[in-house]
């Protein structure tokens, strides 16, 4: 059975601040992207990776597929996420029946947890990493708490994301029909009605955001 990734790398890092974008940044002698692609790369259950890159970028993506043969294509990513994600999507030639999601601003993903996403989707449609939260959480507007949801019920949700291909396809369809620019694909099959799973992720996959994600993220690899 063959599983694909698809790396949408087209974010702005409006968050972080600074020129250059959160997944072109170095931790250490290396780019976060670059991180995030070993993890795949090194991975012998995946076959394909598709790399979604914003297209004044693109070159440097071609440069990378010396370095990580698994890399099919380099595509130009769309001015949503979901649009990236049909553009990798639309790119994939090992047809596989499984496709993971992954964002490239998380380059702590771990074996174990891509194993574990692949892992559910022989049982499931679709399945997202996850985490418990920690935290009391308010539901607030305009600094008026409004509630307090019952955090047992609550997860934070990571990437990477799993689907068994006809699942995605009918996603992807779905969000093209209904120009429903979700924030992760899982939505679109919670809208679809399919059984939607978490696998336990880990709090070290955290997503590099702002520059304190940035300073932790350097503070590991220093160790």
């Amino acid at each position: 059975m063959k599983t694909a990734v698809i790396i949408p790398a087209g974010g702005s890092g409006k968050r972080m601040g600074g020129r250059i974008r959160k997944q072109f940044l170095k931790i250490g002698k290396k780019t976060v992207l670059e991180m995030t692609l070993e993890s795949f790369q090194a991975e012998k259950q995946i076959h394909e990776i598709v790399l979604v890159l914003p297209e004044k970028r693109l070159k440097e993506g071609f440069r990378l597929i010396r370095g990580f043969p698994k890399i099919s294509a380099v595509v130009p990513g769309g001015s949503m996420r979901t649009q990236s994600v049909i553009r990798g999507f639309q790119a994939l030639i090992c047809q596989p029946q499984q496709v993971l999601i992954h964002d490239a601003v998380r380059p702590f993903v771990d074996s174990a947890l891509i194993r574990r996403t692949i892992s559910a989707l022989r049982k499931y449609p679709a399945v997202t990493a996850a985490v418990p939260v920690k935290d009391t959480i308010k539901i607030v507007q305009k600094d008026k708490i409004l509630g307090t949801p019952n955090r047992t019920t609550l997860w934070h949700t990571q990437t990477p994301q799993g689907f068994q291909y006809e699942a995605l396809k009918k996603c992807l369809a779905y969000a093209e029909k209904k120009e429903s620019w979700d924030t992760d694909e899982c939505q679109l099959a919670e809208k679809l009605g399919m059984d939607v799973r978490v696998v336990m992720g880990s709090y070290l996959n955290f997503k590099i955001t702002t520059p304190e994600d940035l300073f932790f993220s350097k503070a590991m690899i220093k160790g």
